[in-house]
């Protein structure tokens, strides 16, 4: 079993290992490659905020509320292992498996 983040920390790959630390590259862990171009593509518009400094926190709910979604995703593909998110913008977990 993995420990798994979902995060967009600025130039991570979205995945972070959550026991061993460090970012995994999606083709390491085996996700699908829908899921896999998802996490990049909510990457860049998350690290677009990142470099505004976050000014906009309407911005920063709908960024959250999609790495949840892609945390539920991740989830679905990986049942054996827990998976959680965490906002780098808000610094904080907003997502633990059993919610």
């Amino acid at each position: 079993m993995r420990y798994l983040t979902v995060d967009g920390y600025f130039d991570g790959t979205g995945i972070r290992d959550a026991v061993n630390g460090g970012y995994l590259e999606h083709d390491e862990i085996g996700m699908s490659r829908k899921l896999s171009k998802r996490i990049n593509l909510w990457l860049e518009r998350y690290w677009e905020e990142f470099m505004k400094g976050f000014p906009d926190q309407d911005k920063v709910v709908e960024l959250d509320n999609e790495g949840i979604s892609i945390a539920r995703q991740l989830k679905n593909e990986f049942p054996e292992d827990k998976i959680g998110y965490f906002s780098d913008a808000r610094m904080v977990a907003l997502y633990d498996e059993k919610e």
